[in-house]
């Protein structure tokens, strides 16, 4: 019978199975003790769920042409009765397990799944240490004849096992099916009960849910939870967007773990399953401690020494400008010129130590911090201290580069060296308006092939060292205003940027903005194709 022939049966079988159910009614006739849910979701894949109790944990099988696969282990459930479903559905022997995470007590599950026929466990480095640290008795068949996992699927069925340890805890991993668009989650994707944070990176993770997203799967199983559609994964991922997003604001502004407690609130729009996915306090203070130092901004590790890729330290985020849509606005800065960014919003991060570390400094923040929720601005204050303006002035002078964007002028310490790096200092600003930003030298590597544009953002009139700085570009109000917008410095054997965009998503994410941006990115990081036409 053909693969969507099963299906199709399968299905069918299923639509009867549930009249007749309700009719025998289910007070009559209860389900077998601990009898998963289980139902196709693609021809020759199923899906298999079970209780609270078991956590809402999830498993499945896939059918291949010589036998099954399992994805996972079976909850609440004795072994033997799970293994006579799977056969019974898929009509193969079960022969491969695919364990996307493992917990306390599954060694015994796996050790009597190989009891029971299965020849080859498939799991991430991570989690077979877990595995092996259960019992210390567990003997897993060998991946392969070279000590490497094999392919797991078969001519026809391609599985794709992608291992992300490290990520939503000590160990994980997903199983993704490119042919049936099949994407098994493991414990990098929840629907439903609550996700813990602590013990996890949020940063990766959020990464790692994009990465999972593109794949566009049609079917998404997530490790605990209600099976659906993509939108399983897209879910999940801007819940902890928006969580980080908040948190990082209270960073931002110089709100201690108390305060951001008080504020922390995600909206109705990013809830599902409430209460079970409100965020307890356990959650706030994990995210609060990654973004803070010392885990920031490295995530606690040195950068790799063998990335030969340049990397840069970039402080965003203040009290007028949320670092989420910053981050978003310079992303794909980095990923079109191959630069690793490492984003801050403590301010403490900038250090010599820290800087020692990368090839460039982006800064878009003011110099106050705002500790006091509210209108009263008792107890604001400048941040950047001497020794951290000494550390810039160092940095730079040695050889690193400074790209100064928007309001990285305003409120910092009047007179001191920092702004004197930079050539100029924050006077004020018009309100939110449209304005021309024009290009007054065109033959400059930040502004070749940049045109002059219109955007709408907060005009800037800085006071500039027109001796000192060479003018690339200036701002033209519909009203007249007019403003130096972007210059350069080569202080020591460094190199210095300001562009003076910057306080609008609009603005950050405008076309011919971006390319000034990767511009300004390749020329003060000194990257061999910084002079190639529009910087691309």
């Amino acid at each position: 019978m053909s693969r969507s022939r099963r299906f199709a049966v399968g299905q069918a079988l299923l639509t009867l199975a549930v009249p007749l159910a309700l009719g025998a009614g289910w007070r009559d006739a209860p389900p077998a003790a601990g009898l998963p849910h289980h139902e196709p979701v693609a021809p020759d894949v199923y899906a298999a769920g079970f209780d609270a109790a078991h956590g809402s944990a999830n498993c499945g099988w896939v059918v291949l042409e010589r036998e099954t696969l399992l994805v996972d282990l079976p909850r609440g459930v004795e072994v033997p009765e799970f293994l006579a479903i799977v056969e019974k559905a898929a009509g193969r022997p079960a022969r491969t397990l695919v364990l996307t995470h493992a917990q306390k007590g599954d060694a015994q599950l796996v050790q009597t799944l190989l009891d029971r026929g299965i020849r080859r466990v498939v799991a991430s480095p991570a989690t077979r240490a877990c595995l092996r640290a259960d019992t210390g008795k567990l003997d897993l068949p060998a991946a392969g004849p070279d000590g490497k996992d094999a392919p797991i699927g078969d001519a026809a069925e391609a599985v794709e096992f992608l291992p992300f340890d490290g990520v939503a805890g000590e160990a994980g991993a997903a199983l993704y099916l490119p042919g049936r668009s099949v994407l098994f989650g493991g414990p990098l994707v929840v629907n439903g009960p609550r996700v813990p944070l602590p013990g996890s990176d949020t940063g990766k993770w959020v990464e790692t849910l994009r990465r999972l997203e593109a794949l566009r799967p049609s079917r998404v199983i997530p490790g605990n939870g209600s099976w659906g559609g993509p939108d399983v994964v897209a879910r999940h991922r801007r819940f902890l967007d928006e969580f980080r997003r908040q948190v990082a604001y209270e960073i931002a502004q110089g709100r201690p773990l108390a305060v951001a407690r008080e504020e922390v609130r995600l909206s109705a729009g990013f809830f599902v399953w409430m209460p079970y996915d409100t965020p307890l306090a356990a959650d706030i203070e994990h995210v609060y401690r990654e973004l803070t130092v010392p885990v920031a901004p490295f995530g606690g590790q040195v950068p790799d020494a063998a990335d030969r890729r340049p990397q840069a330290l970039v402080l965003i985020g203040d009290q007028p400008h949320e670092p989420g849509h910053i981050e978003e606005g310079l992303r794909p800065i980095f990923a079109a010129t191959g630069v690793v960014p490492h984003f801050a919003v403590d301010v403490r991060s900038l250090s010599a130590g820290n800087l020692a570390k990368v090839r460039l400094l982006v800064i878009l923040r003011d110099g106050l911090q705002r500790p006091r929720p509210g209108a009263d601005h008792r107890g604001d204050s400048t941040w950047m201290t001497p020794e951290q303006q000494r550390a810039v002035v160092a940095f730079v002078e040695q050889g690193g580069g400074l790209l100064n964007l928007h309001n990285a002028l305003g409120l910092y310490p009047p007179g001191g060296p920092y702004l004197g790096l930079v050539g100029g200092r924050y006077t004020t600003h018009g309100p939110l308006e449209r304005f021309r930003v024009e290009v007054v030298d065109a033959d400059h590597p930040i502004t070749r092939g940049v045109s002059a544009f219109v955007v709408a953002d907060e005009q800037h009139l800085p006071a500039v060292d027109r001796v000192r700085v060479h003018l690339l570009l200036r701002s033209r109000s519909d009203g007249g205003r007019v403003a130096a917008a972007g210059w350069v410095r080569e202080p020591g054997r460094g190199r210095v940027c300001h562009l003076a965009p910057g306080h609008t998503r609009e603005a950050l994410l405008h076309p011919t903005y971006q390319r000034l941006l990767r511009n300004a990115v390749r020329w003060c990081a000194r990257m061999e194709d910084a002079t190639a036409p529009g910087g691309d």
